[in-house]
């Protein structure tokens, strides 16, 4: 079996790569433009109060503006360190999905495989409580292969997807997010995300989320573009472990059947 082409994951790299060198750039050149217009307006200052005791009226007025100014370029300072603030987490969600990506498909064992999701799910995507439901295609039903948090029913095997949100997210072959109002209160058994593991046309599994970690009050706008492609890859990795798993039993199965010819 071949791997999943990494056109997507590279393009995503190189997306935010690009965005955020050019970022940088233009951080640095405004942050050069406004030291520059700090010292300017620190001595322009200096001035304004020296020349205070010449004319008071005409003083008062050019301090105004200076400190006007002052206060506008304090503010351009704090947009400045939002911009910052983004570049850095844009850069830390990228070097979290190819750890996650790296991982997912270093490992043929199906259990390291359904291990590695479930670590993407809690430290890459914040979840506190979900599920990872696994297609079993030789029963046509779906098998928990792994549970965080107290979510019933405590069943180790579904027959079929049991909330709209996951039925949606299957029927759309994407990542759906539930449209809730802020003011209303929340079920704490209904799903906040569903994303669906589809390999080719394929369905593997689904992961659905159910509450976030304390910290992590919603979902960024870079969760809901990772959403998708660690689904994918998830997917991809769990095929090519189960696959490899059944050939390595054949091969062992036809390895025993010749030893025994050979005795």
């Amino acid at each position: 079996m071949t791997a999943a082409p990494p056109d997507a994951i590279r393009g995503l790299f190189r997306d935010f790569a690009e965005r955020s060198r050019a970022l940088r750039e233009e951080l640095v050149r405004e942050n050069e433009r406004l030291s520059a217009r700090v010292q300017q307006l620190e001595y322009d200052l200096r001035g304004a109060e020296h020349a205070y005791g010449e004319g008071l009226d005409s003083s008062r007025g050019e301090h105004e503006r200076l400190s006007r100014q002052a206060l506008s370029l304090a503010e351009e300072n704090l947009d400045l360190a939002r911009q910052y603030a983004e570049l850095e987490e844009h850069a830390s969600g990228l070097a979290n999905l190819y750890t996650a990506t790296f991982q997912l498909h270093a490992t043929l064992d199906p259990d390291a495989v359904v291990r590695t999701v479930s670590d993407i799910a809690i430290n890459l995507i914040g979840a506190a409580e979900f599920l990872l439901c696994l297609v079993d295609d030789t029963r046509g039903d779906f098998v928990t292969a792994v549970r965080e948090g107290t979510l019933p029913p405590n069943v180790t095997r579904v027959a079929a997807l049991m909330h709209p949100l996951e039925r949606e997210a299957v029927t759309a072959r994407r990542t759906v997010f539930a449209d809730r109002d802020p003011a209303s209160p929340r079920d704490p058994h209904a799903p906040i995300c569903c994303t669906p593991l589809f390999f080719n046309d394929r369905l593997v599994g689904v992961l659905t989320v159910y509450a976030l970690l304390s910290h992590k009050k919603s979902f960024s706008e870079l969760d809901r573009k990772l959403f998708d492609l660690v689904g994918e890859q998830a997917a991809v990795a769990i095929v090519s472990s189960q696959c490899y798993v059944t050939v390595d039993r054949k091969l062992k199965t036809v390895q025993r059947f010749l030893d025994l010819i050979k005795t």
